[in-house]
């Protein structure tokens, strides 16, 4: 032991250890040693109340299973007495079986109290009990001759029998569980011995940890400045790199669509890769293709347009490369033979995919240098994301704005503001303007019979119908309800009246359905107006039109009338023909106030 204390105390004493991680590290160590000696105590104790426990289960199944044995005996006893004295007629052998079957009762009430923490035995002893209560009746009065009581012998044989069973198989499965916690506290012993020595080893070596580490702490010092260096070399590229991010952003907070969004993606694109080619590519409006909405250095291998499933990153729904013995499935969005190396990236943003980036690596040397900055390049696909999602949703809001929900046509507001323009534009031209006023008869009626479900379905039918039927440069517009409004630019009146009739004739011929019942026809009526003549501005145009579309429902709807006079020049006739007759009326009666 002096000399084991001696060397230990020359290794402290050789080693530079700081005082403040010897005393540390001897607290540690008596610490570790008490927690072990304790465990080691517990684990023995454990082990040791497990194996007695283990045994006195074993010898309560022997007992058990000698009770049941000698049961067994005394009820053999209690046949052979009552065959004897079927056969000899002698008292004695009757007083002996009687003897043998009180004694067999006295058993059962012995395992009984021995069994009462088994449910199932104490069910299977109670009617064994039962049975020898009988069995023993079945003695008593018995007399020869007589039928000797086999039958409860039997029940009682049977009953033995089961709970010998069933103890036996008790006593397999305690002997197994007495096998395995010895194999248990076999194992535990050499485990804690065995981690005992691991933990000593441990810490034996933190303690040439340290004297190792003292020894290249020069060694490390110089490669800490290596790696600093090579820290402030990745720092100054992640800023030149955020720069660009920021320039980036920059750029797309001030495009106004999504086109120019895309266009100034592209440049980026081509600023973070150089030598590489590569394309935006957009989901159309229908979502059923992908088209490519802008390109840098001509990816010529690359298809105009596809189907969504072409793109093996979109069906993904995550960055996807393709390089040789890596990935070897190609994409089929491509002309030709596809490039060795490219990756696709999806285009998504607030909950939705708007397309994918694609870029493509001549060399690779090429595409080393992309997966080098892949980082950079995802986060300018955010930023493009975001930024073609915020125009798309703004462009879509501006259509809400100026669109009818129902119908998808022009509302009431950009009517206004496309007559005023289309009138001045007739001004400056000088071409005819023509506004068509339309009504669908008796739409009230057939809410009321259909139900207004059916009548939006009539209403979308025929805002379908007049798109139908107008050119492209032609507006239409829901006024209000069921009326609607048509600008006919640049159109003669002659013209514009067989447009009035084709449309007419065109809803007339429209057969619809709702909830699989066949809808009534529906008609319109419609008033025509014309500009510069007899229209002498754009209200003086709406009310000509709307004048006219009044006349053609008190007509007799389903019909077209064209404003003939100026709406100012028909309400001063009104006016006239309205003092007249008051006149008149006044000379023949009096007037009544």
């Amino acid at each position: 032991m002096p000399s084991l204390h001696a060397t230990f105390g020359d290794q402290i004493r050789s080693t530079p250890l700081k005082p403040s991680r010897v005393i540390p590290l001897l607290v540690v160590c008596a610490v570790c040693a008490i927690v072990f000696t304790c465990a080691g105590g517990f684990i023995v104790y454990t082990n040791t109340q497990h194996l007695i426990s283990t045994r006195n289960w074993l010898d309560h199944s022997h007992s058990v299973l000698t009770s049941l044995q000698t049961e067994a005996q005394r009820l053999d006893r209690v046949g052979y007495e009552i065959q004897l004295y079927e056969a000899t007629g002698d008292a004695a052998e009757k007083l002996a079986a009687q003897t043998a079957a009180v004694s067999l009762h006295a058993g059962v009430l012995n395992l009984e109290s021995l069994l009462n923490d088994n449910v199932s035995q104490m069910r299977h002893l109670q009617d064994l009990d039962t049975q020898v209560r009988d069995l023993t009746q079945a003695i008593d009065g018995f007399e020869r001759p007589g039928i000797v009581p086999e039958r409860q012998i039997q029940d009682c044989r049977r009953s033995i029998n089961t709970v010998q069973e069933e103890e036996r198989g008790l006593l397999r499965q305690r002997s197994d569980e007495s096998q395995n916690s010895r194999d248990r506290s076999l194992l535990s012993g050499a485990g804690y011995l065995g981690f005992s020595l691991f933990v000593v080893i441990v810490l034996f070596a933190f303690l040439l940890r340290d004297a190792v580490r003292r020894r290249s702490f020069e060694r490390r010092i110089s490669l800490a400045n290596d790696q600093l260096e090579a820290t402030i070399e990745e720092l100054e590229r992640r800023g030149a790199e955020a720069i660009l991010l920021k320039n980036a952003r920059d750029e797309l907070q001030l495009c106004v669509t999504a086109k120019e969004a895309q266009g100034c993606a592209v440049r980026h694109f081509r600023e973070l890769v150089p030598g590489s080619s590569g394309a935006t590519l957009i989901i159309n409006n229908s979502r059923s293709m992908l088209e490519v909405a802008a390109t840098w250095n001509d990816p010529s291998a690359l298809s105009d347009a596809f189907d969504m499933d072409a793109c093996c990153g979109l069906r993904a729904g995550r960055l996807r490369w393709r390089r040789p013995g890596q990935s070897e499935l190609h994409c089929s969005h491509f002309a030709g033979s596809g490039p060795e190396n490219y990756v696709c990236i999806p285009l998504a943003a607030q909950g939705d995919t708007l397309g994918f980036v694609y870029l493509s690596f001549p060399s690779k040397e090429i595409a080393d240098l992309a997966d080098g900055r892949m980082q950079l390049v995802q986060e300018m696909v955010e930023l493009a994301s975001m930024a073609i999602a915020g125009l798309n949703l703004r462009a879509k809001l501006e259509s809400q704005s100026i669109r009818d929900g129902l119908t998808s046509l022009f509302n009431r507001h950009f009517m206004e503001i496309a007559l005023e323009r289309e009138v001045q534009r007739a001004v400056r031209r000088h071409t005819s303007l023509a506004v068509l006023m339309l009504d669908v008869d008796h739409f009230k009626a057939f809410n009321d019979t259909f139900g207004h479900e059916a009548g939006d379905v009539v209403l979308r039918k025929v805002a379908e119908c007049f798109q139908q039927s107008v050119r492209s440069e032609d507006v239409v517009c829901r006024y209000g309800g069921e009326e609607f409004v048509i600008l006919l630019p640049e159109i003669t009146e002659e013209l514009a009246l067989a447009k009035a009739n084709t449309i007419r004739h065109n809803v007339n011929r429209l057969r619809m359905k709702f909830k699989a019942e066949v809808l009534r026809p529906v008609s319109v009526s419609i008033g025509l107006a014309m500009y510069p003549a007899p229209a002498i501005d754009a209200t003086d145009l709406l009310r000509m039109a709307d004048h006219a579309l009044y006349d053609a429902k008190r007509g007799g709807r389903d019909r077209v009338v064209v404003a003939r006079e100026s709406f100012s020049d028909h309400g001063d006739k009104r006016l006239s023909a309205v003092l007249s007759q008051v006149s008149e009326a006044s000379e023949s009666s009096p007037v009544v106030v």
